[in-house]
């Protein structure tokens, strides 16, 4: 047995070259310019044609920047020499960004992995000692100790922890297969989950006729061109989402004005036609002072408020429930029909509304009363428009503006464009990564249901993503559902202190990590080597190169990337299913997660549940009755490449959200208020009485951290704030030669006041750290950067940083409802590095 230290890697930059034979293509490609790049774009067109002893194959590309960009892979030989833009069916979604550009990279990149590693015997984890293994005895080994841990502290101690590296319907139902029929638990993924919470709270969950859900919803990008105005709060699209930007700039050729409302004034702000400079983590307190200004003009959409919110509803000051015809002394009248979700008898007992001055259901009510109050048997009781309005007015401009740092005639000007409907909100993920992130999305979603600005062509809030459901669920769970817990990824170190989850003994004591990063791409890296992983007996680690998470592994093994095996993407903003051949023969010894399942299957006794190949699997998956009614099967997708899984075109008849005042909520309406909070997951965490009041309308309260009047600002004042660069997505691509060229290093933007205050010159590399870690980039000197911000590009591993890593200085904290990764709810402090220890 060979023994290896680091990552086990043989194949050259040099070696690359020579092997596939494309060192003019590639070197071009990598920025060489000249003729050779002119060349290539003179000769360069879409959707190029197989020839010349050369096969193209489709492939999608698809990380979690939502494009899910088509690519040509070009084979010659049976090595992938480039890959190229693909058609989508439809031309507006039909794009390609450097990333994409640069697969052939990834599949021969210098880091990846071979074969098998197994942690060198008698070595800590993190240490970065291997051995090499073969795949029967790694399989063997991960089997025994499946077997040995279930049997000794129950079968949900073993868990499987995933993210969104990976999106795709074969891998993701083998591994569902394998979890059910283990009963293991799962560790879930809290990213950017503020922003879905916040609109599941208001709004509801959309999922179309065809299967789809949207998760985070609002109008399709395509849709901004019929906007007058577009407001972008907290996105750079031209850097993180570079395949919507051209959406963004043909609504502006055709007349939409751009308003960005960020802290930084990022590349998309200075495309603008006006950029609002806010305070960090204090997004909601601007959208009440806009809505402030509304009542003030009386701008507010009354009759959409009648008819499509509740704001008729009474709410009761004793219980904060809305007034059903069951507090008048009227028993309920069963219907017959059950609720899907809980399986409980469907009664008729009607919401109460006033009219005329008199109680009436709801459906009886042409014209609601929105204002007023009623005295029911003593109990006092006021329209939930008449609580809204109270908190609206709470936050007057003059107020707002001392502490988001807006001023008020931004304030006005911003209000003025926002009446002006329609108007399309373009959030991203920045103002929800705080702990207060997810009342930000509420608030701009009440905003806009306050003006009616919801369910029409141009009017939308939201960030737009969708993943298909449509699949065969016996396939992914054959004895049904797994026994084990769900546990959210964030709550994972606390489960592992106190051994306790949902009032349940919980001994995790095996991690398999998969499509997922989260010592570099979660919050908290010492929370993952310091707690969780020190408290597992094993660690198993499935990827194509030798990540962060990946070093702290017990056994690494190494996955086929994505044109080694036909897969079918299920997610993004393109709302479609989309077909992805396979282009070469896995290199090395990397497998396909589906074989990988499939082989350990046999060694744990369940051969029997695993007998189909990658192929057979999709078609399973796919070919349902559901599925062959809808044109949604296997061949479909083979021949077609991509079926779209909601109503509508994206070009010519875009999916607008709440159309018809439709609304995925108890009552059908926009709930601005709710009468009974409900978590995202369950956690270690129970709400305090407090926060349950809280959580029933959107409401300010300042970060949980990153705010000046927190003690810990004395000592830590500047606000630590992550960007996603254009070169990477989250950590994927961190290895690729021909854009660490291009982006060579970590990375700290910082304001040369800042900078200057600290002895801090621009070059310089320092340390950025606080109680928790600390993270050694080098310093880049931006005017572009608020004074007391700092910023910097996700996705660096630790082994590139000269020492520590970003996740080191965030926290495991989160808000007990939303249960989000607060990423920028960070406070630090920056001091040029010493690289020999002293200060």
């Amino acid at each position: 047995m060979s023994e290896t230290k680091g990552s086990c890697v043989g194949l050259t930059r040099r070696g690359f070259l020579k092997t596939t034979g494309a060192v003019a293509g590639v070197g071009a490609v990598a920025g060489a310019g000249g003729p050779a790049l002119q060349a290539l774009a003179a000769a360069y067109e879409p959707g190029q044609k197989e020839g010349d002893g050369e096969q193209v194959f489709r492939g999608v590309c698809r990380p979690n920047c939502f494009g899910f960009c088509h690519l040509n892979v070009h084979v010659r030989d049976g090595k992938v020499v480039k890959t190229s833009r693909a058609p989508y069916n439809e031309d507006c979604y039909t794009r390609i960004c450097q990333r994409g550009l640069s697969h052939v990279y990834r599949i021969y990149d210098p880091e990846r992995l071979q074969h098998p590693l197994r942690r060198a015997e008698g070595t800590e984890r993190g240490a970065g000692e291997w051995e090499r293994v073969s795949w029967d005895e790694a399989l063997s080994e991960i089997a025994e100790k499946i077997q040995s841990i279930q049997a000794h502290y129950g079968e949900g101690a073993v868990a499987f922890l995933t993210a969104s590296g990976n999106q795709s319907a074969g891998i993701t139902s083998a591994y569902s297969r394998l979890i059910a029929l283990l009963n293991a638990s799962s560790v879930s993924a809290c990213l950017d989950m503020g922003s879905y919470y916040g609109m599941q709270a208001v709004a509801g969950l959309y999922i179309s006729p065809l299967m789809g859900l949207q998760m985070w919803e609002g109008n399709e990008p395509t849709d901004a061109k019929n906007a007058k105005s577009i407001v972008v709060w907290g996105a750079n699209i031209t850097d993180a989402q570079v395949q919507n930007w051209h959406l963004i700039k043909e609504a502006m050729q055709g007349g939409t004005k751009l308003v960005v409302v960020d802290p930084v004034f990022t590349q998309v702000a200075s495309k603008a036609d006006k950029w609002v400079s806010i305070r960090p983590g204090s997004d909601t307190l601007l959208k009440y002072a806009i809505m402030n200004v509304v009542l003030e003009k009386g701008a507010q959409d009354v009759d959409y408020l009648r008819q499509h919110t509740v704001a008729p509803f009474l709410v009761r000051e004793d219980t904060g429930m809305f007034v059903r015809r069951s507090d008048m002394g009227i028993e309920p009248v069963p219907t017959g029909d059950v609720d899907a979700a809980t399986g409980r008898e469907i009664v008729d007992d009607p919401y109460m509304v006033l009219s005329g001055g008199a109680l009436v259901p709801v459906s009886e009510a042409s014209e609601p009363e929105i204002e007023g109050s009623y005295d029911l048997g003593g109990v006092p009781c006021r329209t939930a428009y008449e609580l809204l309005k109270e908190e609206i007015l709470k936050h007057t401009p003059e107020e707002v503006s001392k502490i988001t740092e807006v001023s008020v005639e931004d304030i006005y000007e911003l209000a003025d464009m926002c009446m002006d409907t329609p108007v399309y909100h373009y959030e991203g993920y920045g103002p929800q990564a705080y702990n207060n992130g997810a009342h930000a999305t509420m608030a701009g979603l009440t905003l806009c249901a306050l003006l009616g600005n919801l369910g029409k062509p141009g009017a939308s809030y939201g960030a737009f993503w969708g993943v298909h459901m449509g699949v065969n669920s016996v396939y992914t769970a054959p004895n049904g559902p797994s026994k084990g817990f769900s546990i959210p990824s964030v709550d994972l170190k606390n489960v592992v202190e106190t051994g306790q989850f949902a009032g349940q003994k919980a001994d995790i004591k095996m991690l398999w990590m998969y499509s997922a990063n989260p010592l570099n791409t979660h919050t908290d890296t010492h929370a993952w080597t310091d707690v969780i992983i020190p408290a597992m007996d094993y660690v198993v680690v499935a990827d194509s190169v030798m990540t962060d998470s990946a070093r702290y592994a017990d056994m690494v093994l190494p996955i086929a990337q994505w044109f080694e095996l036909e897969e079918v993407a299920n997610a993004g903003q393109c709302s479609s299913l989309h077909h992805n051949e396979k282009a070469i023969e896995p290199l090395y010894e990397s497998k396909p997660d589906t074989q990988i399942v499939s082989e350990l299957a046999q060694k744990l006794g369940l051969g029997e549940y695993f007998t189909l190949n990658n192929e057979e699997i999709l078609e399973e998956m796919y070919n349902t009755d559901m599925g062959k009614a809808l044109g949604i099967t296997m061949d479909d997708l083979r021949e077609k490449k991509q079926i779209r899984f909601i109503p509508g075109d994206a070009e010519t008849d875009p999916h607008i959200a709440y159309k018809d005042g439709a609304f995925g909520t108890a009552s059908g309406r926009f709930e601005f208020y709710r009468e009974a909070p409900t978590v995202r997951a369950l956690t270690t965490k129970a709400p305090t009485p407090e926060e349950i009041e809280r959580e029933r309308m959107p409401h300010w309260f300042p970060p949980l951290e990153a705010w000046p009047e927190n003690e810990l600002y004395k000592k830590y004042p500047l606000v630590l704030m992550s960007e996603r660069p254009r070169f990477r997505v989250h950590s994927q691509w961190f290895s690729v030669p021909v854009l660490r060229e291009l982006d060579p290093e970590p990375y700290v933007k910082i304001n040369p006041v800042d900078a200057e205050a600290r002895g801090i010159s621009d070059g310089d590399y320092v340390e950025c750290y606080n109680d928790r870690g600390s993270a050694v980039a080098k310093a880049v000197f931006s005017n572009a950067i608020r004074p007391g911000v700092l910023v910097y590009p996700k996705g660096w591993q630790m082994t590139q940083h000269k020492a520590g890593g970003w996740s080191e200085l965030s926290s495991t904290e989160f808000d007990a409802f939303a249960v989000n990764n607060n990423f920028m709810d960070v406070l630090c402090e920056v001091r040029v590095w010493n690289e020999g220890g002293g200060r």
